[in-house]
């Protein structure tokens, strides 16, 4: 597991940015309703993207603790390589994952227009929904979402980067190295990773988690119900699969 300073990193940049991201989205839509009384504009959303990647950015570079502790947590030859393609490709990842917010937040805030409209409401409690999607303390519980972004990427980042290291070393070594799910067992844990505790595989092979094929615990293809707020580790050993 990722230690809380990695963790906190994360949720430092993910809260802060998507405070600033939020502010300015909520500016933009809300001008009509605070200039001219005229409702909220979704479509303003979009002037606001480049904020929320540049945001996005700086949640990636908050991932290096994580990045670096997992690399180290191989016990592997080597010092920690930021330019690691497979490192590159989670990152590519992750980002692609984030930046999508913004098009949640448009759809959300067109179902609070269409739900207040088809219920008669005015156009100034229309204008209260919306203005509490893009709320940080509002009823979206963004604070709670910075905790899940911070959770589960320093998880799989760690993972993926104390994989990384193994597959390098495997490689460049010649060597037959194997990974290990390690679950944090403290009866707060999910049921598919309890079962999977302990398994042991070849590194370029998936866990079996439930029936889902995962290379390490927070991979990316997995469904988020196996994956978001994880707090499990991958340990990489030598030897035979088992």
């Amino acid at each position: 597991m990722p230690s809380r300073d990695a963790e906190e990193s994360v949720f430092r940049a993910a809260s802060s940015g998507l405070k600033r991201w939020l502010q300015r989205a909520q500016k933009t839509v809300m001008a009509p309703w605070r200039q001219f009384k005229a409702a909220p504009n979704p479509m303003a959303i979009a002037s606001t993207v480049p904020t929320w990647q540049a945001e996005v950015d700086r949640i990636l570079a908050a991932l290096t603790p994580a990045l670096i502790e997992g690399w180290n947590a191989a016990h592997l030859p080597g010092d920690y390589d930021p330019n690691d393609p497979y490192i590159v490709a989670n990152l590519a990842l992750t980002k692609n994952l984030l930046v999508r917010i913004p098009d949640e937040v448009h759809a959300r805030v067109v179902k609070e227009i269409l739900e207040g409209t088809n219920a008669g409401e005015t156009t100034a409690r229309i204008a209260q929904r919306v203005d509490q999607v893009l709320d940080y303390e509002g009823q979206e519980n963004w604070p709670d979402r910075a905790r899940l972004i911070a959770q589960t990427e320093t998880t799989r980042h760690r993972n993926s980067s104390a994989l990384a290291h193994g597959l390098l070393v495997e490689k460049q070594d010649k060597r037959e190295l194997h990974k290990r799910w390690d679950t944090t067992m403290d009866n707060k844990e999910r049921a598919a990773h309890r079962f999977a505790n302990g398994q042991t595989r070849a590194l370029g092979q998936p866990f079996d988690v439930e029936g889902v094929s995962m290379l390490y615990p927070g991979d990316p293809t997995a469904p988020p119900s196996q994956v978001c707020n994880c707090r499990c580790d991958l340990g990489i050993l030598p030897g035979r699969s088992v």
